[in-house]
């Protein structure tokens, strides 16, 4: 990426740091020592951003200036999809956007950076989810009943960059689950949860935004209620991914106890929750018993913490591809990708010590991921 001094900043970066910083018009004039209405109109791009004033901006928020030079990317298009609650403010969403749109780029840099294939979700996009489910699980080399071992691990051997815990700081961000911006051209995807979450929740958001990454390329319009048809397509297609259906017709009936669906959680990584509604989608259970099931897990407190530890996944082809092609510390890819040095270090396992400071563990030495 080109500095300050070899090319123009692009007011409307403004826009993003802004959202990037939770900070109003107002907040931002007074930080950079300017009006209201100079940010205004600089955001809009109806005036010039000024070189100091870009300066000042890295200087203040900590930014490289290849923030303020970055090009319009394919990353940017496409309409974000979210798990998310309806107590999700509009300040938090313009937050979470901003944080992916960052990732999202840094992603398909280091991906084209580091000659990473390229994605064809096209060919995934099966009409029936619970058949597309079956395809891909297929592909990945999956007995039909076999759980999936490792769901991160998963979607980056088809191609997807994954994040785990989008927002370096959580605070109200709990009310955001997951995000992806699915769209035509978008041959480098990513998908991201926005926050620490239960493993088994994670399992779930991630092949969520997948089934949006596969479905909704032509979306235009965000999605505004969990009972769209978009966001029921996405859980199903999830579910089937998680607990194919001829898994729930063996292992969940009727009269199966609360309890006995933490065996199912336990060999799955699906929380009981997501079990109860699966099992009710496919109707191996009757309304009446999926509400009673729901009543004793509330009652048990389960909805804010279920028994049954489900593993802890982590992500690696983003530092893989970012270390690989733009460099080993995160100052260097700071400049490089126009993305701020903290979120680098946030979302990759990347030094900030040069590469020959940095220490380097023998590959013996090596943990074997399960």
């Amino acid at each position: 990426m080109k500095s300050l001094s070899e090319a123009t900043p692009r007011g409307s970066r403004l826009v993003t740091l802004r959202h990037l910083e939770e900070l109003t018009q107002a907040d931002l004039a007074s930080r950079l020592a300017v009006s209201q209405s100079f940010v205004s109109q600089v955001e809009k791009e109806s005036k010039p951003l000024p070189l100091e004033v870009a300066r000042q901006a890295c200087i203040e928020f900590d930014v490289p200036e290849a923030f303020f030079t970055v090009p319009p990317d394919m990353s940017d298009l496409g309409v974000a999809t979210f798990r998310k609650s309806s107590k999700a403010s509009v300040r938090d969403e313009h937050h979470v956007k901003a944080l992916f749109g960052e990732a999202a780029r840094l992603f398909r840099l280091a991906s084209e950076s580091s000659n990473y294939r390229q994605v064809d979700l096209a060919a995934l996009a099966l009409v029936d989810e619970e058949e597309a489910a079956a395809a891909i699980r297929a592909l990945l080399g999956l007995h039909p009943h076999d759980p999936i071992p490792n769901v991160t691990r998963a979607l980056e051997r088809l191609g997807a960059g994954v994040i785990h815990a989008l927002a370096p700081l959580d605070r109200s961000l709990l009310d955001h689950d997951g995000i992806s911006r699915p769209h035509l051209a978008n041959d480098r995807p990513l998908v991201a949860t926005v926050s620490d979450q239960p493993p088994a929740v994670t399992r779930l958001t991630l092949m969520h935004e997948l089934g949006h990454l596969i479905y909704d390329r032509t979306l235009t319009t965000p999605i505004r209620s969990t009972r769209s048809p978009e966001e029921r397509r996405a859980y199903r297609f999830a579910g089937a991914m998680l607990v194919p259906a001829a898994v729930v017709r063996k292992r969940i009936t009727e009269s199966l106890t609360l309890h006995g669906y933490l065996r199912v959680k336990a060999d799955y990584g699906v929380s009981v929750s997501a079990l109860i509604k699966r099992a009710s989608d496919l109707r191996v259970i009757s309304p009446d018993r999926a509400r009673s099931l729901y009543i004793q897990h509330s009652s048990q407190g389960w909805r804010t913490s279920e028994p049954v530890e489900v593993a802890q996944e982590s992500p690696r082809l983003l530092s893989q591809a970012v270390r690989r092609g733009l460099g080993g510390n995160t100052a260097v890819v700071a400049t490089r990708s126009g993305v701020k040095e903290s979120f680098i270090a946030h979302w990759t396992d990347l030094s900030s010590l040069p590469a020959a400071e940095a220490q380097v563990i023998p590959i013996g030495r090596r943990a074997v991921a399960p």
